[in-house]
C-alpha cells in the first residue's frame, strides 16, 4: 500500500491516536490525515501540478511533517533542505531539480526567484487524485564521490518498501518513535519519521539535538525506539552518566551513519539496559543491514556479530563484485535525479566488503573516496573545489583524518601559487564562507606541491599514505 494511502487507512481506523508530537503540538492521525490533505489541495489552488518540486527549507517539527505528507497526497516531490547548507549549496539544489517552489522558515531564507509558498490550508475541497506510486515522491541531495551532491530519487513505493525493513526489526504500530536527528536526512526522513507513520505508531520529534532535552523528553514520552548516529550516542551516554534518568520504556536504538565500536554498544546496554543495534543504511535505501537477530520467519536466527555490519533485511539482496557491495530491494531509490535509472534496480555502494557463511557482512574499506563525518558524508572534490576559489591556491587535495569523536574530519592539503600567501586559519575561515561548517577542513596542511599521477591529477591515495605515515611517525 502506498504512503497516503496508509496514512488515510490509520486515520479511518484509529484516527484518535497520537500521530505526531512535538512541543506543544500534538496531532492524533485524524487530524494529521486533515492538515496534509488541505495543505495539499490549498497548494494545487495555487496552480502546483503533481510532480512539481516543492522545497522544504525547514527545521525538524510538525510542520515539517505534515508538509512531507501533503506531498505524498497530491503527487508533488517533497525536496527537503539541510538548514546546515550555504545559500550557495541551497541554490544548486534548487536549480538542479528544477524546484517549482519554495516553502522556508523565516529565519533561514535565502534569496531567490521561486515563489514562496505558505503553510495556510484551504477549506473542504473534492477528493484529491490518486498519486502514481512509481512517481518521484522524494528527492534527497546527498554528496558523493562527484564535485556537486546528487538527487536520490525515492518513489511513495519505494518508501513503503523501507517500512518493510522496519518491520523486520520488530517495529510496529504499538511503537513511539523518538525522532532527533536531521527530517532533511534520509535517517530522519525516511526510517524514522515515514516509516513509523506507515507503521501506525507515534512519532515524538525534538527540533534541534540536545542530549538533555532528548533524555527528558524520552523519560516524558515513554520512547520505545529511536536510531542515532555514534556521535548522538556519546552524547546521551555522557549525559545519563552525569545526569541518571529512570527510562525504563526503551526497546531498541538503531546506530549508524559509520561504524559502530563495540565498547560503544557494550556501554550503551550497560547504561541504559536495551541493546545498541548496528545498522547499515544509505540515501538509496535505509536500514539495508543490521546486526540483529531479524524476526523474519524464512531466515535461521543468529547471534549478533560484534563489528559485524550485520545481514540484509526483507527482501534485500545482496552481490559482492570485485569486493564491492551492491544490492537491490523494493526499499531502494529509483536512480539519481537527471541521470538513468540504476541497472536492473542493482545499487553499487562503493562499500569493499566480505560476506562470512552465515551471511554476515563485514566491512573491508571504502572504494569511494567519500569522508563521513558524524554520519554526513562529504564530497573531497566539493571541499577542493572551494579551496581553489581563492587566489592563493595553486593545488589542493582533500581526504578524510581519523577522528575519536567524528569518526572523521576533513583535512586538506595545499600547495600555494608562487609568490602568495595564505594561512590554515584564513583558508578555513575562507571555505566557511562556501561550504556547510561539517564540510570544512578541521586542518590544512601546506606542501610545496601535491603528489599527482601521469595525467596531472592530485592523488588523494598518496595524500592517505602521508597522513598515516606522519601519523605514525
Amino acid at each position: 500500500m502506498i504512503l497516503w494511502n496508509q496514512l488515510k487507512a490509520h486515520g479511518s481506523r484509529h484516527g484518535e491516536k497520537p500521530a505526531v508530537i512535538c512541543g506543544d503540538a500534538r496531532l492524533t492521525y485524524a487530524e494529521f490525515l486533515q492538515q496534509a490533505q488541505r495543505l495539499a489541495q490549498s497548494w494545487l489552488a495555487q496552480g502546483l501540478r503533481p510532480g512539481d518540486r516543492i522545497a522544504l527549507h525547514m527545521r525538524n517539527g510538525s510542520e515539517l511533517a505534515t508538509c512531507y505528507y501533503a506531498c505524498f497526497a497530491a503527487g508533488f516531490v517533497a525536496l527537503p533542505i539541510n538548514p546546515r547548507l550555504t545559500p550557495a549549496e541551497i541554490g544548486y539544489v534548487l536549480e538542479h531539480s528544477g524546484a517549482k517552489a519554495y516553502l522556508v522558515q523565516p529565519d533561514l531564507r535565502i534569496e531567490t526567484s521561486l515563489p514562496a509558498l505558505a503553510l495556510q490550508v484551504a477549506g473542504p475541497l473534492p477528493e484529491l487524485p490518486p498519486p502514481d506510486p512509481d512517481a518521484p515522491a522524494l528527492l534527497l541531495y546527498t554528496s558523493g564521490t562527484t564535485a556537486r551532491p546528487k538527487g536520490v530519487i525515492h518513489t511513495q513505493r519505494t518508501l513503503a518498501g523501507n517500512a518493510s525493513y522496519m518491520d523486520d526489526w520488530g517495529l510496529t504500530r504499538d511503537d513511539h518513535t523518538l525522532l532527533f536527528t536531521s527530517m532533511a536526512h534520509a535517517s530522519g526522513a525516511i526510517m524514522l519519521f515515514i516509516s513509523s507513520v506507515y507503521l501506525g505508531a507515534t512519532v515524538t520529534i525534538v527540533p534541534v539535538f540536545d542530549a538533555a532535552e532528548v533524555l527528558d523528553t524520552s523519560a516524558r514520552s515513554g520512547a520505545t525506539f529511536y536510531m542515532a548516529l555514534p556521535t548522538l550516542v556519546r552524547g546521551l551516554l555522557a549525559e545519563q552518566r552525569a545526569r541518571p534518568r529512570q527510562i525504563s520504556s526503551g526497546r531498541l536504538a538503531i546506530c549508524g551513519g559509520d561504524t559502530v565500536p563495540v565498547p560503544m554498544q557494550q556501554e550503551y546496554e550497560e547504561v541504559f539496559g536495551h541493546t545498541l543495534v548496528e545498522g547499515f543504511g544509505m540515501t538509496e535505501g535505509l536500514p539495508m543491514l543490521a546486526n540483529h537477530p531479524q524476526r523474519t520467519p524464512q531466515r535461521t536466527p543468529q547471534r549478533n556479530r560484534p563489528g559485524s555490519m550485520g545481514r540484509p533485511l526483507g527482501d534485500v539482496e545482496l552481490r559482492v563484485v570485485d569486493g564491492e557491495m551492491w544490492v537491490r530491494g523494493c526499499g531502494i531509490a529509483v536512480g539519481y535525479w537527471g541521470e538513468s535509472p540504476f541497472e536492473d534496480g542493482w545499487l553499487k555502494t562503493g562499500d569493499l566488503v566480505e560476506v562470512d557463511a552465515d551471511g554476515f557482512v563485514w566491512f573491508r574499506g571504502r572504494k569511494k573516496e567519500i569522508i563521513i563525518r558524524g554520519g554526513s558524508n562529504i564530497s573531497p572534490q566539493e571541499v577542493e573545489e572551494a579551496l581553489y576559489l581563492h587566489p592563493a591556491v595553486a593545488e589542493a587535495g582533500v581526504i578524510g583524518e581519523p577522528d575519536a569523536y567524528w569518526g572523521e574530519v576533513v583535512l586538506a592539503y595545499v600547495a600555494l601559487r608562487r609568490n602568495q600567501q595564505a594561512s590554515d586559519d584564513e583558508l578555513i575561515a575562507f571555505a566557511r564562507q562556501r561550504l556547510a561548517e561539517y564540510k570544512c577542513p578541521q586542518r590544512i596542511v601546506f606542501l610545496p606541491s601535491l603528489p599527482k599521477g601521469i595525467t596531472g591529477k592530485v592523488q588523494r591515495r598518496a595524500l592517505k599514505a602521508l597522513q598515516i605515515e606522519t601519523a605514525v611517525a
